[in-house]
């Protein structure tokens, strides 16, 4: 049951390698992870893909997730972001009777998998224990011969206060970064943002939210969304004047 699946793997179904836009800044990175996705626990593993906010990470991570989901639904995928794992161990660790048992059961949860997705392991800096037992599942999976995706908006060694443990783990593998898409990139993305709500427009408008968006993605996505929300209100397609 695929949507049992997906629910069980905290994915997002709209983050697919099909509709990732792929210019000079994500080649590599896009490459990589494809690469992954269809033969895990081979050659890059584990994958640690970073850079700034907004270009794309975990849309990356979680269409690796997916093509696992679709084409591949033996393997057991888990997506999960940093913050939601410090604070499942910080909850499953308290003093109490049942701890051994809670840290068990956390122990399967995080390591009866083949393929785990760690999205902004930078919030782990400075949690001693939780980084003690994130090398323990990085350990565990690695030995097993599981997969590990990492994401990040830094490099592991410019991360203050993470182990040299933790850092010579992640560096072990293949280190991709994302970078800030150039024009042409830009305007594939509102493009096909465009083409996906079925919104009339000429390139020149296209071509001037390009030009003025030029951080991340993210942002990028925004001002398509005010310009698209204005057009709909005022029954216009998306021209150069409106934009």
């Amino acid at each position: 049951n695929l949507s049992y699946m997906q629910s069980a793997s905290n994915l997002n179904l709209k983050y697919k390698f099909d509709n990732f836009v792929v210019g000079d800044s994500n080649k590599f990175a896009y490459t990589a992870t494809l690469a992954v996705a269809k033969n895990p626990a081979q050659k890059y593993n584990p994958l640690f893909i970073y850079g700034k906010s907004g270009l794309g990470k975990t849309h990356l991570m979680q269409a690796l997730g997916h093509y696992t989901i679709f084409n591949n639904s033996k393997l057991k995928v888990k997506y999960t972001k940093t913050e939601d794992y410090v604070n499942d161990f910080i909850s499953n660790s308290r003093n109490s009777k049942d701890t051994i048992e809670n840290m068990s059961k956390f122990n399967k949860k995080y390591t009866n998998i083949d393929i785990i997705l760690i999205d902004d392991i930078q919030f782990i800096e400075s949690k001693t224990k939780t980084m003690s037992q994130m090398q323990h599942t990085f350990d565990t999976l690695y030995n097993k011969g599981k997969q590990i995706v990492i994401t990040s908006d830094r490099l592991p060694k410019e991360i203050p206060t993470l182990t040299s443990a933790l850092c010579s783990r992640f560096e072990m593998g293949l280190m991709v970064e994302l970078t800030e898409p150039d024009f042409q990139t830009r305007f594939d993305i509102l493009k096909r943002m465009a083409v996906d709500v079925d919104l009339k427009y000429t390139d020149e408008a296209l071509k001037y939210i390009a030009t003025h968006f030029t951080n991340n993605v993210r942002e990028l996505e925004g001002a398509f969304n005010k310009v698209c929300a204005y057009a709909e209100m005022t029954g216009e397609d998306l021209s150069l004047r409106l934009a």
